[in-house]
C-alpha cells in the first residue's frame, strides 16, 4: 500500500477489513516535506482492527515483570433466548497457558482479547524516533495477538504521557510513536497473578442441597480437635433459627450458634485467599510455608455426596505493606496462597467463639415430660398439645390445666430456658458432693431429651452435667434461684425469681 493511499484512509478514518478479519495495520497520515519528525500530529490514526472472537491467543511479555500467554477455548454456556427459553451458546473464554488447573479470573483474562481488538491513536508523536527511551519504548511491554485467518497484531507499550490519560505505543513494522488511551492498555500492564483466581471453592449455590456431614479442625497449638457433626434434628426443629444445623462434638459436646458458627462449619465454601504466593510449589516451598506433613491447621470437611475436602494452613508471614497473612493450600489446588485470619477463622478459632449459650432448645409446647427435683421438692409434669390454647398438662399425676396454671408452667419453663453455658468445661471432671438440683426434659415425640444435674463447683459457680457428662459452668446464683422456683411452684401467690 503506497503512502498516498495510507493518507487517504487516515484522513477519512476508514478501516479496511480484508478477508473477514485481516488486521488493518499502520494506517497513518501522509508525510510532507514540512513535517518535523519530532512534531506531534493531531489527527486520528486507526492502527488495527480485528474481531475479538477471532483472537485465538494473546502473548504478553513485560520487561521487568511476567511473560505469559492466554489461549482461547470455546465453551458451551447455558443461556436463554428472547422468550426466556433455556438455550446454549458458544462463548470464547481465555485461560493462562500452563495454569489451566488453577482457579482463574476468566472475566478479567477475557479483557486481554476484548479490550483492544481495535486501536486508534490520538497522536503520531514522532515518525522515526532516534531515542525510544524517552517514550519508555526501549524496554516496552510487548503484546501479540494471534488472529484466525489473518496476520498477527503486534505492538509495544511504553510509558504513560505526563497527564497519564494516554500512553506511548508502537506497532511492529512501523517506526512511528503514537499515543493511545491508557485504559485500552491496562490489561497488558497487570502482573500475571492478577489473572489467577483467589476463590478456591465456590460458595454453595442456593439450589445445592449438599449437606456438610462433618468438619474436623486439627491445630498443632491445641491439645484437642474441633469436631462438628450435622444434626438432622435441627433441620426440622430450628427453634426459630437460633441453633445451627450442626453440633459441636469435640472438645465439648454442645449446641452451636447459627450466627457465629458458619465460618467454622461451612468456611470452605467460598474459601477465598488474599494473595497468591507460589503456584506449583516444590517440596522446599511447602516446608518453608509450614505446609508439609504437619501443618499448623488441617481442616477436613466431609459431605453427603461422598466427597472429602482438605485445607491446610501453615506459618504466618507479613507482606510488604505490613499485612499479616498465613500460608494455606486447598488439596487438589497446586498453589500456595496467603490467607487472612480475619476471613478464614480456623487458625484462631476458640470454642466460645461459636458455641451457643443455650443448653435446652425445646419449645415449651413441644414438652412431653418435665421433671424437676431438689433436696426437698419434686415436680413431674406431663404435657400434650401444640399451643397454649390446646395444651393438656398434668402435675404429679393430677390435672393442671387451668388457664392460670398453664401460664404459670410457661413462666416457670421460661426461667429454665435462661440456663446458660457461661463457661465450657474442657477437662474431665468427676463431680463431688450431692446433686443440687435435677432437671429432665423430653419432647412429646421423644426425638430429643436432656438429663441435667447441677453440682457445686466452688467460687460461686456450679457445674452443669448434661446426659451424664459435665460440660459447662454457670453462676451458682442461677441454681439457687431455680431451686427456689421449683419449691414455690405450687404456691400461686408467690412470684418466681427472674434474676440471679
Amino acid at each position: 500500500m503506497n503512502k498516498s493511499l495510507k493518507g487517504l484512509l487516515a484522513g477519512c478514518g476508514v478501516l479496511a477489513l480484508l478477508g473477514g478479519g485481516l488486521a488493518v495495520l499502520k494506517l497513518t497520515a501522509p508525510e510532507t516535506g514540512e513535517e518535523s519528525s519530532a512534531a506531534a500530529e493531531e489527527t486520528v490514526f486507526p492502527l488495527w482492527s480485528v474481531n475479538s472472537d477471532s483472537i485465538s491467543r494473546i502473548d504478553v511479555k513485560q520487561p521487568h515483570g511476567d511473560t505469559y500467554a492466554a489461549n482461547r477455548r470455546m465453551e458451551e454456556t447455558a443461556s436463554k433466548d428472547m422468550e426466556g427459553n433455556p438455550t446454549t451458546e458458544n462463548i470464547a473464554n481465555y485461560y493462562l497457558e500452563g495454569y489451566e488447573k488453577l482457579p482463574m479470573e476468566t472475566v478479567s483474562i477475557r479483557l486481554l482479547a476484548t479490550r483492544s481488538p481495535e486501536m486508534t491513536a490520538v497522536q503520531r508523536v514522532e515518525e522515526d524516533p532516534a531515542d525510544l527511551a524517552k517514550y519508555g519504548l526501549d524496554e516496552p511491554v510487548e503484546v501479540k495477538f494471534t488472529v484466525d485467518d489473518a496476520d498477527p497484531v503486534e505492538f509495544m507499550i511504553g510509558d504513560p504521557t505526563p497527564n497519564s490519560t494516554y500512553t506511548y505505543l508502537q506497532v511492529k513494522g512501523d517506526n512511528a510513536v503514537y499515543t493511545v488511551s491508557t485504559s485500552a492498555l491496562d490489561p497488558y500492564l497487570k502482573p500475571m497473578y492478577d489473572y489467577l483466581g483467589l476463590t478456591l471453592k465456590e460458595e454453595q449455590a442456593e439450589d445445592d442441597d449438599t449437606i456438610v456431614k462433618s468438619v474436623r479442625i486439627e491445630r498443632s497449638d491445641l491439645d484437642y480437635d474441633f469436631y462438628f457433626e450435622y444434626d438432622p434434628y435441627f433441620a426440622e426443629y430450628t427453634n426459630g433459627g437460633a441453633m445451627a444445623l450442626h453440633v459441636m462434638k469435640e472438645p465439648v459436646e454442645c449446641l452451636l450458634s447459627a450466627d457465629k458458627s458458619s465460618g467454622a462449619t461451612h468456611g470452605l465454601y467460598g474459601l477465598t485467599a488474599t494473595e497468591i504466593v507460589t503456584p506449583f510449589p516444590k517440596e522446599a516451598d511447602l516446608e518453608k510455608a509450614g505446609l508439609g506433613d504437619d501443618p499448623f491447621v488441617r481442616v477436613t470437611m466431609k459431605t453427603d455426596d461422598g466427597k472429602t475436602t482438605v485445607f491446610k494452613m501453615g506459618n504466618s508471614y507479613e507482606t510488604a505493606d505490613g499485612t499479616k497473612l498465613r500460608y494455606g493450600m486447598l488439596e487438589g489446588v497446586d498453589c500456595i496462597y496467603g490467607f487472612s485470619d480475619e476471613n478464614v477463622v480456623y487458625a484462631t478459632l476458640k470454642p466460645e467463639d461459636i458455641t451457643s449459650k443455650n443448653i435446652i432448645d425445646t419449645y415449651v409446647w413441644d414438652i412431653g415430660d418435665l421433671n424437676c427435683k431438689t433436696a426437698d421438692k419434686e415436680l413431674k409434669f406431663s404435657g400434650k398439645g401444640e399451643s397454649q390454647e390446646d395444651y393438656v398438662l398434668t402435675l404429679n399425676g393430677e390435672s393442671y390445666g387451668e388457664t392460670d396454671q398453664i401460664e404459670r408452667f410457661r413462666q416457670f419453663y421460661s426461667f429454665l430456658l435462661q440456663m446458660k453455658a457461661e463457661d465450657l468445661v474442657m477437662e474431665d471432671v468427676e463431680p463431688t458432693g450431692d446433686v443440687l438440683c435435677e432437671v429432665y426434659v423430653d419432647r412429646q415425640n421423644h426425638l430429643r431429651d436432656y438429663d441435667i444435674k447441677f453440682y457445686d463447683a466452688g467460687n460461686m459457680k456450679a457445674y452443669i452435667e448434661v446426659n451424664g457428662k459435665i460440660r459447662f459452668r454457670c453462676r451458682k446464683s442461677y441454681v439457687d434461684a431455680l431451686i427456689s422456683n421449683i419449691e414455690i411452684f405450687e404456691d400461686m401467690d408467690k412470684a418466681f425469681a427472674v434474676t440471679w
